[in-house]
C-alpha cells in the first residue's frame, strides 16, 4: 500500500511540474518578442504611457499596442489610467530579473566566439 501511494504522489508531483513547464513555455514565447524585451527594459525604472513607449522604443503606435495588449493578457504587465493617459509597468520585478540572467548569458556567450574569432584573425 505504502508502494502505491508514493508512485501515486510521484505522479501527482510530475503534473504539477508539467502544468508549471507549460506556464513557463508561454511566458517565454510571449517574451520571444525583441519589441517586447525592449518594453520591458523600457519599463525597468518606472512606467510609463504608450506615447513614451512609442518614443523610445520607436515602433508605431498600433504596433506597439498589439504588444501591450498581450503581455497585459499573459499578467506580464499591468495598467492604471490617469486622467486620459493610460500607464503600462512591469507586474513583478523578477520578471526583468530572469531577462537579464538571460541577457548576462548571451552577452558572455558573445564574449567567448568574439576571442575565439579573434584567435583566428590574420595579423
Amino acid at each position: 500500500m505504502l508502494e502505491y501511494s508514493k508512485s501515486e504522489e510521484s505522479l501527482e508531483k510530475a503534473k504539477i511540474d508539467m502544468r508549471i513547464y507549460e506556464m513557463q513555455a508561454e511566458v517565454s514565447k510571449t517574451l520571444a518578442h525583441p519589441i517586447r524585451l525592449a518594453i520591458l527594459h523600457s519599463l525597468r525604472d518606472r512606467e510609463k504611457t504608450v506615447n513614451e513607449l512609442v518614443e523610445i522604443i520607436g515602433v508605431s503606435q498600433s504596433n506597439l499596442s498589439q504588444h501591450l495588449a498581450i503581455m497585459r493578457q499573459k499578467q506580464i504587465l499591468e495598467t492604471r489610467r490617469q486622467g486620459s493617459n493610460v500607464y503600462y509597468r512591469v507586474s513583478n520585478p523578477d520578471i526583468n530579473k530572469a531577462c537579464d540572467m538571460v541577457r548576462a548569458v548571451l552577452l558572455d556567450q558573445l564574449r567567448q566566439k568574439q576571442e575565439l574569432a579573434s584567435k583566428y584573425q590574420p595579423q
